[in-house]
């Protein structure tokens, strides 16, 4: 048996740097760590368990014996061709020996097969040394074939993927300027390419990637080079064509920095709401939704693509070995060349651990990690809910539309409301339907103008709690940075056989999902609120209103019937060092376009601004013009010791001053008006 046979009958098989040990969890105990390391030897297969665990008892717990782990007496006689590695002054180093069925192995240049210290470089590198140009391909048979014909040609051992940076190294010590990198015609071959196009070109070589013409299914270099001596052409018309070819191949231009363009053996895990996403730098991905944890351990719809190509989809529980081996052998028939055994028994792995881990546990450290918390001054903050809140025929809706036109299209409005970056919205939608949005939508991008952005729009008619995990999946996909309820009251679950405070709680806790986009929740008043006009708390008790960090209330301004002109007053700013100043809107409408203005609060009706505090509306009421306590007090309908205390208190923090006296004796009273 060989060791890369036995790789695949444990769990999470990796093969070292080195190429030749493996490590992988021991089947013989409970191992959570990789403790079991295994090599081919001369003679059998070395198994080391470094918790304890005898040989034996390894071979017994994957239904082997000792005896099975001796080496294949035929190995000789399966031998192909066999490879030798050099230095640059043409010592053999090592050699790579092919065997059949199709398989590589490294042995050191005594014979002996453990390679742990040998230096590794890249094929026929004595050759190399000052060349003007070096043809790299995916195998030695390929770069012989090239070398039969008169150029200069190498290669890495191994096949596709296992480019190092070691072979970079050696190309650059030996003053190649220009390397020209062809592949095999599959997927594998591709990814190959590209790896070590990239790879070449951030340690500075110039880089050209050939794809030869005509190349059949799972073709290679070889395969071209015989064809073309099938079609008569002599070995100096293929190699004068192949030359010609390099010539006119586009320069290799990475996308990447030098820094970032370094291979790396990592795959990147990222959670899409609840769904879980595993990408190896070779291209494979492994998408995996409905996650379900039970009796047969984490279970889900697993989702493999290659290159953006997708290969398979299915229910599968990660920790069935049957299952993976099923799903290995269609992945190997439809991408061959590509390790699916490692990929496989990895990716199932590490998405049980991050199924049944959640959120990752991490040391807080005072500094933000996001590039900015705030998207909207004073309105909209990364990860947080927002609420606004009022009356029916408020305006809720278009302000709710208005804000997600100006994050996705960076626009300011007015009251300094200029977002601090773009971001994709998404407007949910319990209470319309798609083209009453689509009808408010043109208006208001013309009135800004800008063409309509494109919003991610969905009418809802489910609770938020049950589409939650798929929406924050495909809400992460789409990178949406803002997302729009509207409104809370529809969206909010039954709370039928539930404490009155539990639907509520479960909105907000679904929203969390949607994290680190910000939200934008509307909501109604109460029915008591909404008849006596004055301040308001929004509809659902004390868990609406706690849910939220920031919360402002929404009043319409009704003397005003030729626009619509709202007054908007923070009722709460939970993690702000103070409540933000009121501001107001105007909705101007005309044929084609809706403006939106600054509205000024000191012409809003007293209703309109009930809501803000009485410090707030002395300042109002001053700034258009100079009164007396009791002419506040008249004014503002409030009580005048209560003006007055309010007065005495704006006065010592500087807010207003005096601005003479009038009257005499008793009647003489003081006029303020706002400072500067």
């Amino acid at each position: 048996m060989t060791a890369h046979e036995f790789a695949k009958l444990v769990k999470r098989a990796k093969r070292r740097v080195d190429g030749t040990w493996w490590d992988a969890q021991c089947p013989a105990h409970d191992d959570r760590r990789a403790s079991l390391s295994f090599a081919d030897g001369n003679v059998s297969l070395v198994v080391e368990c470094h918790a304890g665990c005898t040989r034996e008892r390894v071979a017994h717990a994957v239904g082997r014996t000792v005896d099975d782990f001796k080496r294949n007496t035929t190995t000789r006689e399966r031998s192909v061709a066999t490879y030798t590695y050099t230095d640059e002054r043409s010592a053999a180093l090592y050699e790579v020996v092919r065997l059949e069925p199709k398989d590589f192995r490294c042995r050191r240049a005594d014979g002996t097969w453990s390679m742990a210290g040998v230096r590794r470089v890249p094929y026929r590198l004595h050759e190399l040394a000052e060349a003007a140009r070096v043809y790299i391909t995916e195998g030695e048979k390929d770069a012989d074939a090239l070398v039969a014909l008169g150029l200069i040609a190498t290669c890495n051992e191994g096949g596709a993927g296992k480019w190092r940076e070691e072979h970079t190294r050696a190309l650059v010590a030996a003053a190649v300027p220009e390397a020209v990198v062809l592949r095999d015609n599959d997927v594998a071959g591709a990814s190959h390419q590209r790896g070590v196009a990239t790879s070449c070109a951030a340690a500075g070589l110039r880089v050209k990637c050939l794809d030869l013409p005509g190349l059949p299914a799972k073709g290679d270099v070889s395969d071209h080079i015989a064809a073309q001596r099938a079609a008569g052409r002599t070995d100096d018309e293929i190699r004068a064509a192949l030359i010609a070819l390099a010539d006119e191949a586009p320069a290799f231009s990475p996308e990447t920095t030098a820094a970032s363009a370094a291979p790396t053996t990592e795959p990147e895990l990222r959670r899409e709401g609840f769904d879980l996403v595993l990408t190896f730098p070779a291209g494979v991905r492994f998408d995996l939704r409905a996650i379900r944890d039970g009796r047969e351990g984490v279970r889900g719809e697993l989702t493999v693509t290659h290159d953006g190509r997708r290969l398979s989809w299915g229910a599968l529980p990660l920790s069935s070995t049957s299952a993976r081996e099923t799903l290995r052998k269609k992945l190997e028939a439809v991408a061959p060349g590509l390790p699916w055994s490692e990929s496989l028994d990895d990716a199932a792995f590490r998405l049980t651990q991050a199924a049944r881990e959640g959120e990752p546990l991490v040391t807080l450290t005072g500094i933000v990690t996001s590039p900015t918390r705030e998207l909207l001054p004073r309105l909209l903050y990364e990860g947080e809910p927002t609420l606004i809140y009022g009356d029916g025929d408020t305006g809720k809706s278009l302000v709710a539309l208005t804000l997600a036109v100006a994050v996705h299209a960076d626009v300011a409005l007015p009251f300094g409301l200029k977002p601090t970056r773009a971001v994709t919205a998404a407007y949910l939608d319990w209470e319309t339907n798609r083209d009453t949005i689509e009808a408010r939508l043109a208006p208001i991008a013309a009135g800004l103008g800008i063409d309509p952005p494109a919003i991610v729009y969905k009418r809802m008619t489910r609770p938020l709690v049950d589409e939650a995990p798929q929406l924050a999946a495909e809400f992460a996909r789409r990178g949406v940075g803002f997302v729009a309820v509207d409104s809370k009251m529809f969206a909010v679950a039954s709370g039928d056989g539930a404490a009155f405070h539990e639907p509520i709680t479960a909105f907000y806790n679904a929203l969390r999902l949607f994290a680190p986009a910000a939200s934008l929740v509307l909501n109604h008043v109460t029915n008591a609120d909404a008849r006596n006009g004055g301040p308001a708390r929004p509809f659902g008790g004390a868990f609406a209103f706690n849910g939220p960090r920031l919360i402002w209330e929404a009043k319409r301004d009704k003397d005003v019937t030729d626009a619509t002109a709202i007054a908007f007053t923070c009722t709460k700013a939970n993690n702000l060092p103070r409540k933000p100043e009121p501001f107001g809107l105007v909705f101007r409408p005309s044929d084609e376009a809706t403006s939106v203005e600054a509205f000024n609060l000191a012409d809003a009706a007293p209703t309109a601004i009930s809501s803000t505090s009485l410090a707030y509306r002395i300042r109002l009421a001053l700034a258009s013009a100079s009164m007396t306590v009791a002419e506040l007090s008249e004014h503002l309908a409030v009580k005048k010791d209560t003006v007055d205390r309010t007065v005495r208190r704006l006065s010592t923090a500087g807010a207003i001053v005096t601005d003479g006296d009038i009257g005499e004796g008793k009647a003489r009273a003081s006029r303020w008006r706002l400072a500067g």
